[in-house]
């Protein structure tokens, strides 16, 4: 068998099964979520009242949390965008993916091309969705930049015990610390079979 993240045909498939589900569902997340009370990021049962889950007929089961940039200042300065997400395809397989929409104004692109764990310090993969300039002044411009860092089912087990940290590296580092609180909802949002 071979591994999911070596098989380059895997990893064209989840690239475009990425970029296709975070085009379409962005936008009604973050409107969605947005009419709901704060959330307490401490908490299980607070980050639960935010988790959506949808019947997609042309990709599964799509199970999102809430946006985590918006848990904090600094977080939301740099991101616009940070989902935890689990999709069921038709076929059965489950997929764990953290979609995070970089939003910055910068003299330059930060080209974010590598993402590590923390927790053992070993390289996630990660595919750049999509980036954009938004627009320019003389002195900097403001970007986008879309990304997806696939996670196996360890890792998302994983984070309900110890949160996740990940570190995404380009012309700059960013950290992003997910806690435990939001994998163990995300976790209990999976029906029993």
């Amino acid at each position: 068998m071979k591994n999911f993240y070596g098989d380059s045909k895997m990893k064209i498939v989840f690239y475009i099964l990425a970029l296709v589900i975070s085009a379409v569902l962005i936008f009604q997340i973050t409107s969605k979520n947005q009419s709901k009370k704060p959330i307490d990021w401490s908490s299980e049962e607070s980050i639960s009242t935010h988790i959506e889950i949808r019947q997609d007929t042309e990709y599964g089961e799509l199970t999102y949390g809430p946006n985590f940039a918006l848990s904090d200042e600094k977080l939301s300065k740099n991101f616009s965008d940070i989902y935890l997400m689990r999709v069921v395809d038709l076929n059965g397989a489950d997929h764990y993916t953290v979609f995070i929409s970089a939003y910055y104004k910068d003299k330059d692109w930060r080209s974010y091309k590598t993402a590590v764990n923390a927790q053992g310090n070993k390289n996630l993969p990660i595919s750049v969705l999509s980036k954009n300039n938004i627009s320019c002044s003389e002195e900097v411009c403001l970007y986008e930049e879309k990304l997806a860092i696939p996670l196996s089912f360890l890792y998302f087990f994983d984070g309900s015990v110890s949160g996740l940290g990940i570190t995404i590296k380009g012309k700059r580092s960013d950290q992003i610390i997910i806690p435990a609180s939001y994998f163990k909802a995300m976790l209990n949002s999976i029906p029993e079979e």
